[in-house]
C-alpha cells in the first residue's frame, strides 16, 4: 500500500509543470495591467507637456491688407519680405499718409491751426521741422491767422506718383484762403502744384506708419493748367 501511494505521489508531481507557481494566471493579468497604466501615464504626461508647450506660444495674429493679402505678424516668411508688412511699400497707404498730412497742413481756422499744424509737423523728419517751424516763425503766419481771422480750405484736384521714386508725390490743388482785411472778407483762390518726398523708417509706437515726411514744397501754376484744376472736381480727402 505504501509503495503504491508513493507511486501515485511521484506521477502526480511529474505531471505538474517544471515552474508551476501558484495563481499565475492572476499574476500574470496584474502585470498585464501595471504595463498599461505605465504606458497610459506615459501618453498623459506627454499631452500635458504639449498642452503646456502649445499655451506657452504667443497667440497668431493676421493682418489683411487693403488689397486682401493676408500677413501674419510676427514672423518672417520665406524669402523677401512681404510688402504690405515692409514700411514705404504700400502704395495705397503712401496715399493715404500724404492725404492725411496735406489735410491737417492747408485745411484750419484760428480755432484748430495749433492743433492741425502739430499733427502736420509731427509727420515730418525733424530736419524738415525745424526748418518749417523756423519759416513760420519768420514769416510770423501764425499771428497772421490770429489778426486777419484766416481760414484755408484744400480741394486735391490730382496726386500722381513719382515714375523715378515710389515714394514721392506730385499734387495739384485749389486753396480757398478766406480772411478779413479792412472789415471785408476776402477769399483768395491759389491753385499750387505741391511736391512730397516720404523716407520709410522701421514702424514703431511713435510712428506707427513708418513713413515721415522728408521735403515738402509748394508753387502756383498759371495759364490753362490753372484753369483746367481750377475747374475739375474735387478728389476725396479726409476734412475734420
Amino acid at each position: 500500500m505504501t509503495n503504491a501511494k508513493t507511486i501515485t505521489t511521484d506521477s502526480e508531481l511529474a505531471a505538474r509543470p517544471k515552474y508551476y507557481v501558484p495563481y499565475g494566471a492572476e499574476i500574470a493579468s496584474g502585470n498585464r495591467a501595471w504595463v498599461l497604466a505605465a504606458l497610459m501615464s506615459a501618453v498623459a504626461l506627454i499631452s500635458l507637456v504639449m498642452l503646456f508647450f502649445v499655451r506657452m506660444q504667443p497667440p497668431t495674429v493676421i493682418r489683411i491688407g487693403p488689397t486682401g493679402e493676408a500677413v501674419v505678424l510676427g514672423k518672417s516668411g520665406s524669402g523677401s519680405q512681404s510688402n504690405s508688412a515692409a514700411s514705404g511699400t504700400n502704395a495705397f497707404l503712401n496715399q493715404a499718409f500724404v492725404k492725411r498730412f496735406l489735410s491737417n497742413y492747408l485745411n484750419y481756422s484760428p480755432t484748430n491751426v495749433d492743433e492741425r499744424w502739430a499733427a502736420s509737423l509731427n509727420m515730418m523728419t525733424r530736419n524738415r521741422r525745424n526748418e518749417t517751424l523756423k519759416a513760420l516763425a519768420t514769416d510770423n503766419t501764425r499771428g497772421k491767422i490770429d489778426e486777419e481771422q484766416i481760414q484755408s480750405v484744400f480741394h486735391l484736384r490730382e496726386i500722381d506718383p513719382d515714375s523715378s521714386d515710389p515714394l514721392a508725390f506730385l499734387i495739384y490743388g485749389v486753396k480757398d484762403v478766406h480772411h478779413l482785411t479792412n472789415g471785408t472778407e476776402v477769399t483768395d483762390h491759389f491753385v499750387n502744384e505741391y511736391r512730397l518726398r516720404l523716407i520709410a523708417d522701421r514702424r514703431s509706437d511713435v510712428n506707427p506708419d513708418g513713413l515721415w515726411i522728408a521735403d515738402y514744397s509748394e508753387r502756383p501754376i498759371d495759364g490753362e493748367r490753372r484753369d483746367r484744376i481750377l475747374a475739375a472736381s474735387d478728389r476725396e480727402i479726409t476734412n475734420e
